[in-house]
């Protein structure tokens, strides 16, 4: 692209070098070639360079009009650089200070050659030319495809779709695929395929192609998926591509073959919706005649172009052979267009029970209930009452019925290999005999009199029996279930009560049954009342309770005896009395665990007066009650409770206090379950009224 010029071109070297201008000269670079995408801006740059000294210097860019002249369409000479006008570049180009030729946005007609010539007077002149392309990818494709139904029967092609692609520079190609193979199809008309391929240049320059594809199908494009691809080339060497949508043939071809089959349910039992399900293979589909096929004739059902028969909540005499024909007058002779299937419709009869389907024993007898059943296959027995199973098989016996008993039984029948296929049957067994009353707590323990209390009782009995309480004017609340009835009632304790207790008596047609109520209030022994003692961790049971209370009358009563035994003594003259003396009643070598008595004197004129009937100081002998009068005898008993309950135990009519206290037992067992100690204590106020005696006997 450097090119050197001189007045006396082609002369010998030597005489080139004797002249002084031939020494300049002009080198120029051009791009060979320019890419740029349609409407973008593009740069032509022309690099030169001139040795020597020239005169001017001159650039001119020149295009080949379309009439083949050349023209200049932009100069630049020292400075200044110009653009020609009244060309067609006149307003859309510019010359940079580099001498570059801008184009400000490209177009298809810009496709062709410039070039850039530099002249430098003596030094000559030299030329480049730059090729410019111009790419503009196509518009996506549109597809148009045959709506018609081509016939598989056709011996030659038919056309199939045709693929546009428009408005692109440089031209696109199209291909076809199907199922996403590429279709070799050749351009040279056949019988089997072949593609047809146009042209067209736009006002615009750019370019749009069209292919059509000839096909003769076969029933095995039925499925297939066709489609074109558009590939246009990019700047750099790059290739884009797009692609149409997918579409398929509606192809006519006829029917090879037919399949009738039973699509639900597999297994049929009465009451079923059955579908039979016809299908031929021929396109567009065939019409579907059903036929029911008896021992003497054929009788047609329906014609259906879906080729579905339904048989709605079928039954025994639906069993039987189904026949569907198919419709298709393309299909050769050859061709078996009908088909046969037989179906099955299981089923279950009524169950037979005996004796029947209520059934009355008396209490204590036996019964047996019998269950039977038929069907297209042997069913299974079983017998529940409720949820619970109580016998397999058809045959259930009850011995020795009792009122529990009696209910509600279900015969169930069922066919294992046909789900779903089911029948039950329920017998009523009643159960008739005398009442009987149902356990319940009949023993209670209130702490005093004027409480209230909730008795309730139940019996069982058939017919229903009714009950009645021995308390007079009460209105108990009766209510019943089955052969049960339960009455409550609400009631005031009083002695009476506790003593006579309560009778509830259930009485029907059979007899009758009673049930006793005891009330115990407190604890009542030898005219004393006791109260109940409370076990550590809760109520002590009855047994528990008697023994206590046996226990302490005989303490009690032991310690009459000694305290009657101090006062002879005392009134005597044998026992002296003074402060600190100590008596032992037990001989010295008693084991630990032998009962042991011991007497205490203290002088305490502080507790005669507490424990005087006036409560305080009485009067006379410094507050101490003299003889004659009435002393009230305390005891006091406690339990593991930190708290002691004290009540009158007895009355002496001579002077003298008696109390029993707590004393805890320091080893061993309690012999009163409950009980830690006793203690008990004589106060004597004769003569002597300072003087104390104490007693302790271990427990």
């Amino acid at each position: 692209m450097g090119q050197s010029g001189c007045p006396l071109r082609g002369l010998l070297l030597l005489a080139l070098i004797g002249r002084p201008g031939c020494l300049a000269v002009v080198q120029i670079s051009v791009p060979a070639q320019l890419e740029v995408l349609l409407g973008s801006p593009v740069t032509i740059p022309c690099t030169h360079s001139i040795t020597g000294s020239p005169d001017t210097r001159l650039v001119e860019w020149f295009i080949t009009d379309r009439d083949g002249e050349r023209r200049r369409v932009a100069y630049s000479e020292g400075d200044r650089g110009e653009v020609d006008q009244g060309t067609e570049y006149s307003d859309r180009v510019h010359m940079d200070p580099d001498l570059s030729l801008v184009l400000l946005k490209a177009d298809v007609s810009d496709e062709r050659a410039f070039s850039c010539q530099v002249t430098a007077g003596a030094a000559g002149s030299a030329e480049g030319v730059a090729q410019l392309r111009v790419y503009e990818p196509p518009e996506p494709p549109e597809l148009t495809a045959n709506p018609g139904i081509l016939s598989v029967m056709e011996r030659s092609v038919s056309e199939i779709a045709t693929c546009s692609s428009r408005n692109a520079n440089p031209s696109p190609t199209i291909s076809w695929f199907k199922d996403g193979a590429r279709l070799e199809a050749p351009t040279e008309r056949n019988d089997d395929m072949y593609v047809v391929s146009r042209s067209v240049k736009e006002a615009s320059g750019l370019q749009s192609v069209s292919s059509t594809l000839y096909l003769r199908p076969s029933k095995a494009d039925k499925d297939a998926q066709f489609q074109c691809l558009v590939q246009y080339p990019l700047p750099q060497g790059k290739v884009g591509n797009t692609t149409s949508e997918r579409f398929s043939l509606v192809l006519h071809y006829f029917t090879e073959n037919v399949e009738f089959l039973l699509e639900s349910p597999l297994v049929i039992k009465e009451g079923d919706d059955v579908r039979l399900r016809c299908r031929g293979d021929g396109q567009p589909e065939p019409e579907y005649i059903f036929y029911r096929v008896q021992a003497s004739k054929v009788m047609e059902l329906a014609t259906k172009q879906d080729g579905v028969l339904t048989l709605p909540s079928v039954s025994r005499a639906n069993s039987g052979t189904y026949r569907c024909q198919v419709l298709d007058f393309d299909s050769p002779p050859e061709v078996q267009l009908e088909k046969e299937v037989t179906i099955h419709v299981n089923y279950l009869d009524p169950l037979t029970l005996h004796p029947g389907r209520r059934v009355t024993v008396p209490l204590g007898g036996d019964v047996t209930l019998t269950c039977s059943g038929q069907g297209s296959q042997p069913p299974k027995l079983v017998w529940r009452k409720g949820k619970e199973r109580v016998a397999h098989g058809g045959t259930h016996t009850l011995h020795s019925v009792s009122y529990h008993v009696a209910g509600t039984y279900t015969c169930e029948a069922s066919v294992p290999s046909v789900p779903g296929l089911q029948r039950d049957q329920t017998v009523q067994v009643t159960v008739e005999g005398k009442p009987e009353m149902e356990e319940r707590p009949t023993q209670h323990r209130l702490p005093g009199e004027g409480q209230h209390i909730q008795l309730t009782c139940s019996a069982v009995g058939h017919p229903e029996p009714e009950l009645s309480w021995s308390l007079p004017g009460v209105k108990p609340v009766v209510s019943g279930t089955g052969n049960r009835v339960t009455s409550e009632v609400t009631v005031e304790v009083t002695a009476a009560l506790a003593k006579s207790g309560i009778w509830c008596q259930a009485r029907n047609r059979f007899g009758e049954a009673t049930q006793h109520f005891t009330l115990e209030i407190g604890t009542q022994a030898s005219g004393l009342t006791t109260p109940s003692l409370p076990a550590a961790g809760g109520p002590e049971p009855q047994g528990g309770s008697g023994a206590a209370v046996v226990a302490v009358v005989v303490c009690v009563l032991l310690l009459l005896l000694i305290v009657g035994f101090f006062y002879c003594m005392q009134r005597r003259g044998h026992l002296p009395c003074g402060a600190g003396e100590k008596r032992s009643l037990t001989p010295k070598e008693g084991g630990a665990e032998d009962p042991a008595v011991e007497m205490k004197t203290d002088k305490r004129n502080e507790q005669t007066g507490l424990l005087s009937p006036s409560g305080g100081a009485g009067g006379g002998d410094g507050g101490h009650e003299k003889a004659g009068g009435i002393t009230q005898c305390l005891w006091s008993l406690c339990t593991s409770s930190p708290s002691c309950l004290q009540l009158p135990l007895l009355h002496f009519p001579a002077a003298g206090v008696l109390m029993a206290s707590a004393m805890p037992r320091s080893e061993g067992e309690p012999l009163i379950p409950g009980l830690q100690g006793l203690q008990l204590s004589a106060y004597t106020g004769w003569q002597e009224p300072h003087c104390q005696h104490s007693l302790g006997i271990g427990l």
